[in-house]
């Protein structure tokens, strides 16, 4: 006879569920629920394909006979469902007689756990061990953007935010390393006052124009060197090649080079434009981001493009000055783009420097949900939701050795899904004029 779960919730559980809701902006602010409801009875390790629709060409005139209609690709997206935990041990008086359960127990171990999930939707956990294996697959959402801007002061800021409003209406929601805030109001700048729902106001410390402006201290420093921002001079060739996409990644070699990339270094190709939502070409180059530091003199490791990334109509990301994919076929588009990139002087990259980093992104181009069901029908399990931050509390007794085990756990699936609709900032700590508020 099967068993069937049956959870409870108490005040405590709910407490956890809270303080890890007030730290889980990044995730529920401007995020999508795209799989609702169809999580349960889905395995942790599982990987969902998100389904990016094709968009026809463009053409003139009355009589199309002669180009015909576009077949319509669908670009996929995977995101792998997750699961965290936070776990200590009391003694079974300590409980009752020494600890202050929000203070000491809800606080710390909400904000413990939904720090960690929020760290490895940023930044990605390949390298971490998993269940006793080694993470190869890089699933960040550092990297994953289409756009890049780098500059002093609020620069960087108005460019994303005035880019991503000329391809979309959507609202739009900025996450930045808590020292741009700092270097701004230190310089007599400020962002404009704004309020939100006490849940969603932590790390809200206004808006840039209409978007709203949150802080996030897993957002990553970026230090470019003298040596390496003079190295782009020696390039005497480009290649990007990728050995699979088993972990999703890709390199672009720059021949001549001999400095290491950094995690969070761009370049910027001459000639290589970036898509908008329906393929078409925007005005700003495509931002190439290394997603962790190199281990290869002249080698960045960057999000690998699919065949539709590069070929697609609708649903490229990559296209060239005249808003056209590179080639019909993936291995055709990678040819010419090398031999665009290997053009002197084509490759731009960061200024010497030292960056903090953000993230702007459109409404809906973040994915977020928890599950709401585990198997727990043999322990003392509490479940609490609050914003869709679901959190089960399992506890397991020793009486003989007079100890309690309690365990906090969520299981996740979050991460960028439309890349071309997220921008990265990056901020140079530098001197900056004073200029009014921004409004």
């Amino acid at each position: 006879m099967a068993n069937e779960n049956s959870f409870k919730t108490s005040r405590k559980t709910e407490l956890v569920a809270l303080r890890a809701a007030e730290s889980a902006g990044y995730l529920t602010v401007g995020s999508k629920k795209y799989f609702k409801d169809q999580l349960k009875n889905k395995r942790n390790g599982k990987t969902f394909e998100f389904v990016i629709r094709d968009a026809g060409e463009y053409q003139r005139g009355i009589d199309l006979s002669g180009k015909g209609p576009s077949s319509l690709v669908e670009k996929k997206v995977s995101k792998t469902l997750n699961v965290g935990n936070v776990m200590i041990a009391t003694n079974l008086i300590e409980k009752v007689t020494d600890v202050n359960w929000d203070k000491e127990v809800a606080i710390p171990q909400g904000k413990k756990l939904i720090n960690g999930i929020v760290n490895d939707t940023i930044n990605g956990f390949k390298g971490k061990t998993v269940d006793g294996e080694v993470v190869t697959t890089y699933d960040g959402d550092f990297g994953n953007q289409n756009l890049a801007f780098a500059g002093i002061g609020y620069g960087p800021l108005t460019d994303a935010t005035n880019t991503l409003t000329s391809i979309s209406d959507e609202s739009q929601y900025m996450f930045i390393h808590p020292m741009i805030n700092s270097k701004l109001s230190n310089a007599g700048d400020a962002f404009k006052p704004t309020s939100a729902d006490p849940i969603f106001s932590k790390g809200l410390i206004g808006k840039i124009g209409e978007t709203e402006v949150r802080t996030n201290q897993f957002l990553p420093l970026v230090i470019i060197s003298s040596a390496l921002a003079g190295d782009y001079a020696n390039i005497t060739g480009v290649t990007y090649a990728e050995s699979g996409l088993e972990d999703g990644l890709a390199t672009l070699t720059f021949a001549g080079m001999s400095q290491k990339f950094p995690k969070g270094s761009v370049v910027w190709i001459d000639g290589a434009y970036a898509a908008d939502l329906v393929g078409d070409r925007t005005a700003s180059l495509r931002a190439f981001i290394a997603v962790e530091d190199g281990t290869e003199n002249g080698v960045m490791v960057v999000k690998a493009l699919s065949a539709e990334d590069w070929t697609g109509e609708g649903n490229k990301v990559i296209c060239d000055s005249d808003g056209k994919a590179f080639g019909a076929t993936k291995s055709a588009a990678i040819t010419k783009f090398n031999t665009v990139a290997s053009r002197t002087g084509a490759v731009q990259g960061l200024e010497a420097g030292k960056y903090f980093t953000g993230i702007v992104r459109l409404d809906g181009t973040e994915e977020f949900e928890m599950l709401d069901e585990i198997d727990a029908s043999n322990a003392d399990t509490e479940r609490a939701d609050n914003e869709g931050v679901v959190v089960f509390q399992n506890r397991a007794v020793d009486t003989i050795k007079g100890s309690n085990v309690t365990r906090w756990t969520s299981t996740v699936m979050a991460g960028i899904v439309e890349p071309r609709g997220v921008a990265l900032v990056l901020v140079k700590d530098a001197d900056v004029n004073k200029v009014k508020v921004v409004q």
